[in-house]
């Protein structure tokens, strides 16, 4: 029987795409091909050179795989888009070196790899009926009995071709019990002649181990179209088993960091927009899972926190900041986020984005910088009328001196009292006694600059600083405008109260220009004028 009869005879029924192509004169010729392949590429290849039938970049490409193959005697395999028509599954074809009668042959077999690529699973590829192809390959007659193995099965399986060979196939131990049916079925189809496609099944190897292993089956029929014989092909699978294991409990491992983490976390796709969220981003912002999904969160991040640099996630770096989101109840949630990119093969495909609410504990530190606020403002104010007291007065009065001296010109202090607040007590009670004083510390306040000062020093003794005062003239100006001010009556409580005030005057340079001279010159004014006469002033003049 020729080559091409026997190529005929193995490969007319086969579903994968068969070539026989002859190396003569130095040139590639199509010897036979299946109807398979005749079928799916629709080109007349019988008896033509391959540079004739196939594009020159094809050609260029096939024919060093073919040379390797002749030249090396060694099968070889390559992968292609589909070498014809562009609508094609993606294939991997395999080379095996046939020489017989002086001639010498190339056994192409393609095979389609698409589901390979779409769910990650193995399977067999045909690579010739020769003995040294890499798979295990049995070969039985119609009537079950073992017609020939190859070293691979021997490899595979432990059994070597004198345990087997003339043994009736279904009594191999290879198979588990539970899965004969399932074989015998295949069989039955097989021998009229109908194609069966690659199953993913459990074999069992001569040391009892099962192995998942995948196979390909394909009949034998002669010139006059009966089966007369069935080959099997067998691929070990285990170890695609083994990482799909690994890989189904890495996703679930995955899932549940993804489902039980106690923050927020969501799947961004490259624009920023949510794609996947867990249960605790439902719970933190109160919003249903259909409200965030399709929310461009990146986008509201970036107007909320402007210094982001959002290509950080898309250059693989993480990062840190924190936002500020309202919740579905329209509270103010702080959250601490963490950008995490999402790597795949080295090209960013989106960012997983874990926030922590950190709400309580922001508010925890407003509270405890509005009371440290709040102490420190005791500490440099008078309680009772907000005004600084006289440890933040002698503060400001040593800055004052300074930028008095600085810039060379004339400060004045004013020390007064309010004259007569000794008889509102007695008279009206201390609780009316202090509205007076708050009363009379506001008209301070409203009659000097925004620049100058009011502090209150203690009882009823209040001092003020004017800044950049021109000459003592302006100062007398502004002095009788606050006594103007003060000697108007007072209504509390329903009580026409008139209280007025003393005042004592010292000014830098004149008078000194420390704040211990400014202020016990002030002082000694205030007390010439309580003892002469109130509702006046006097001006320290040495």
């Amino acid at each position: 029987m020729s080559i091409e009869q026997q190529f005929s005879l193995f490969f007319e029924k086969m579903t994968d795409m068969v070539f026989l192509v002859e190396w003569r004169n130095r040139e590639l010729w199509y010897t036979s091909v299946n109807p398979s392949a005749q079928q799916k590429l629709g080109i007349e290849m019988i008896g033509r050179r391959l540079a004739d039938v196939l594009p020159d970049s094809v050609y260029s490409l096939l024919s060093k795989h073919y040379m390797k193959c002749i030249e090396s005697k060694l099968v070889v395999t390559y992968s292609d888009l589909n070498l014809f028509v562009s609508d094609l599954p993606a294939s991997e074809t395999s080379l095996t070196l046939i020489e017989e009668s002086g001639k010498t042959y190339v056994l192409a077999i393609t095979r389609d790899v698409n589901a390979l690529k779409k769910k990650a699973e193995d399977y067999i590829f045909l690579e010739s009926l020769v003995a040294n192809t890499v798979d295990a390959m049995l070969v039985i007659d119609s009537d079950g009995y073992i017609l020939k193995i190859n070293e691979a099965f021997v490899r595979q399986f432990g059994w070597s071709a004198s345990e087997l060979l003339g043994q009736y196939w279904e009594s191999l131990p290879i198979i588990p019990e539970k899965l004969k049916s399932q074989s015998r079925n295949a069989i039955a189809l097989l021998k009229e002649a109908k194609s069966i496609p690659t199953e993913e099944t459990i074999r069992v190897t001569k040391d009892m181990e099962e192995i998942h292993t995948s196979v390909s089956y394909s009949p034998i029929m002669n010139e006059n179209g009966k089966v007369v014989a069935i080959s099997m092909i067998y691929r070990n699978i285990q170890h695609l088993k083994e990482l799909e294991t690994k890989l189904q409990e890495s996703n679930e491992a995955y899932r549940s960091l993804f489902s039980y983490h106690k923050n927020a976390v969501c799947m961004l796709n490259e624009e920023g927009v949510i794609e996947n969220i867990n249960d605790a981003c439902i719970e933190i912002t109160g919003f249903p899972r259909e409200i965030l999904i399709g929310f461009n969160v990146v986008k509201y991040a970036k107007k909320a926190v402007p210094e982001l640099d959002l290509d950080k996630s898309r250059r693989g770096e993480v990062t840190n900041y924190e936002l500020l989101f309202p919740d579905a109840y329209g509270r103010d949630l702080y959250l601490s986020v963490t950008n995490v990119p999402i790597i795949v093969k080295g090209v960013s495909k989106g960012t997983y984005m874990i926030a922590q609410d950190i709400t309580e504990k922001r508010l925890i530190e407003r509270e405890k910088e509005e009371l440290q606020e709040q102490l420190t403002f005791q500490a440099f104010h008078d309680s009772l009328t907000g005004l600084p007291n006289r440890r933040l007065l002698e503060r400001k009065l040593e800055d004052s001196l300074n930028e008095a001296k600085r810039t060379n010109t004339m400060l004045a202090l004013l020390f007064l009292d309010c004259d007569h607040l000794k008889a509102v007590n007695d008279t009206f009670g201390h609780e009316v006694g202090d509205e007076l004083l708050i009363a009379f510390s506001r008209r301070l306040s409203n009659c000097i600059k925004e620049q100058d000062v009011v502090a209150r020093l203690g009882g009823d003794e209040f001092v003020i600083i004017l800044h950049d005062m021109e000459d003592l003239y302006q100062v007398e100006q502004v002095t009788k405008r606050i006594l103007a001010s003060l000697e108007n009556p007072y209504t509390l409580q329903g009580n026409l109260i008139q209280a007025t005030s003393s005042i004592g005057v010292s000014t830098y340079p004149a008078n000194g220009a420390t704040v211990k001279h400014l202020l016990r010159k002030a002082d000694q004014a205030l007390y010439t004028v309580k003892n002469t006469t109130r509702n006046s002033y006097k001006i320290s003049t040495h």
